[in-house]
């Protein structure tokens, strides 16, 4: 019969150093995680992906994402300006509305 002693180690978890890596440093990541770093939902990052905007794989079962291909990504984002898409259909219901009190 094995005597365990006070002392002896307990046998440790598997390490998950994967997980203490930084996104950016890792080869891929999961769609989760990119789309969390990007801000943006899984189907935008399919639709992106689609348009050859960004690298998917699958690797057992799971669709990843190139870091590098999601990092360029980012960097190409553009700086919000507003828009003026309402102003016509505005317009026109004004239009409309002064017509109707004649």
């Amino acid at each position: 019969m094995k005597q365990h002693s006070a002392n002896a180690k307990a046998p440790q978890a598997r390490s998950r150093s994967i997980e203490t890596l930084p996104w950016d440093k890792r080869p891929h990541v999961q769609m989760a995680l990119a789309s969390e770093v990007s801000g943006v939902s899984p189907a935008t990052l399919y639709s992106v992906a689609a348009s050859g905007g960004l690298k998917l794989f699958k690797l057992a079962g799971r669709t990843l994402v190139d870091t590098a291909s999601l990092k360029a990504l980012i960097a190409s984002r553009q700086a919000w300006t507003p828009s003026n898409r309402g102003a016509a259909a505005r317009a026109k219901r004004s239009e409309v509305a002064r017509m109707s009190l004649r």
